[in-house]
């Protein structure tokens, strides 16, 4: 074989490895930033989007009741600066901190499952 050929191997063989190795989400890396739901203050402090799948995903975990009392007032919003007032409001909202963060402060997180969003306790 020549040497382009090798090259060639070898290139082709580190890519196959690379593919074949599990990938690790950001969420799953140490120190990785999260969005964590419900934690959040007004506006500055809250993060862009939550659909309406966001906010089902958190009834579904916290019950018609639950969801009522704690985000009744949540609506579907782009922005951080249409966010208005957090979770002390009643509004669902997400900032982005560590998952250890999120757990400390009892936030929420939200994962994308078979195509469905499912909310969880940090």
């Amino acid at each position: 074989m020549g040497r382009k050929q090798n090259l060639l191997m070898a290139a082709v063989a580190g890519i196959t490895f690379g593919i074949s190795q599990p990938q690790v989400s950001a969420g799953e890396e140490e120190g990785a930033e999260v969005k964590c739901y419900g934690i959040n203050g007004c506006g500055s402090h809250a993060s862009c989007a939550v659909s309406q799948a966001d906010l089902d995903a958190v009834k579904a975990l916290l019950g018609d009741e639950g969801y009522g009392k704690q985000f009744g007032k949540s609506e579907v919003h782009g922005c951080g600066s249409h966010a208005k007032c957090g979770a002390s409001s009643g509004i669902l909202n997400w900032t982005s901190t560590s998952k250890q963060e999120c757990s400390e402060a009892g936030g929420l997180l939200i994962e994308e499952v078979g195509g469905k969003k499912v909310a969880k306790q940090a």
